[in-house]
């Protein structure tokens, strides 16, 4: 690949916001639009002229696109969309499949019990919450849609991370630095491998004053029909509810995190995953 000469571009716009805007964003995507309208192979000349920009920009551009994966380019110089594209723009369609099918469980689960209700997506190194119902106890457990969390620190992370291929735990580890937020927070990567090889032998993760004081949760993971954990469902609340709720909230969040698993296709292996003591790992 040639060497990229650097385009500068001191002008920036502003938008009708009164933000200033990036020029150059707005052209690579005026890209890759004339590219999805027909993905065809495509000259530089050629793209210089239907984008209207000069030859030197648009070179740049292509160039930094090829980089970022979303183009290919053939042996005769002819640049084209990848599956990128649709593979990151599907990742979107998976999120709001996933909220629809979701919902009515967590509803379900709500009805049921005092608890919050938290299904959570995995975000690179962290875990960050789509959709929170309200408990309906005396205490209520702070968190949001769009908040972010550590997968160590919470059950719908670490049950996230025990279907996770041993490489991603071990990045996540490195990368965070596995922080406490409690002293139940488990710090030590080795306790942590430990933890995540009982939680997918049962089933399902407790959160045991880990990601906040008198805070108790469960959660189980959610399968998309590869068999990939795409996400968890959570139910959170204090250590002061009935203890003898334990088994009953396992119970009940597991077929929840099941039947939402099953609408996106998810068939499980036939095995027995039946306990459901409520103990802490």
């Amino acid at each position: 690949m040639p060497k990229l000469a650097v385009v500068k571009e001191p002008r920036r716009s502003r938008g009708g916001s009164g933000l200033y805007t990036v020029p150059a964003v707005r052209k690579a995507f005026k890209i890759i639009e004339m590219m999805a309208a027909q993905n065809r192979g495509y000259k530089l000349s050629t793209v210089a002229r239907e984008c209207n920009l000069p030859v030197s920009t648009a070179n740049v551009l292509l160039h930094s696109l090829l980089e970022c994966g979303y183009l290919q380019r053939s042996e005769s110089g002819l640049f084209s969309l990848t599956t990128k594209l649709f593979t990151e723009g599907n990742k979107l369609i998976r999120q709001v499949q996933l909220y629809d099918v979701a919902f009515p469980e967590m509803q379900r689960l709500s009805r049921i019990s005092d608890f919050s209700i938290n299904p959570a997506l995995p975000d690179r190194i962290e875990l960050i919450y789509i959709r929170i119902i309200q408990g309906r106890g005396d205490i209520q457990v702070q968190s949001h849609v769009g908040q972010r969390r550590a997968f160590h620190q919470a059950a719908t992370g670490k049950v996230m991370l025990a279907h996770f291929p041993e490489e991603r735990v071990k990045e996540v580890a490195e990368a965070t630095g596995l922080p406490a937020i409690t002293k139940q927070t488990i710090t030590s990567y080795r306790q942590l491998l430990k933890e995540l090889e009982t939680i997918r032998a049962q089933g399902y993760a407790i959160d045991n004053e880990e990601s906040g004081k008198n805070l108790w949760g469960v959660a189980a993971p959610i399968f998309d029909h590869h068999r990939n954990v795409v996400a968890a469902l959570g139910v959170a609340g204090t250590v002061l509810s009935p203890t003898e709720n334990a088994k009953f909230l396992i119970t009940e969040t597991r077929k929840s995190a099941l039947a939402v698993s099953r609408s996106l296709g998810y068939e499980p292996e036939t095995r027995n995953t039946n306990r459901t003591d409520g103990k802490t790992r």
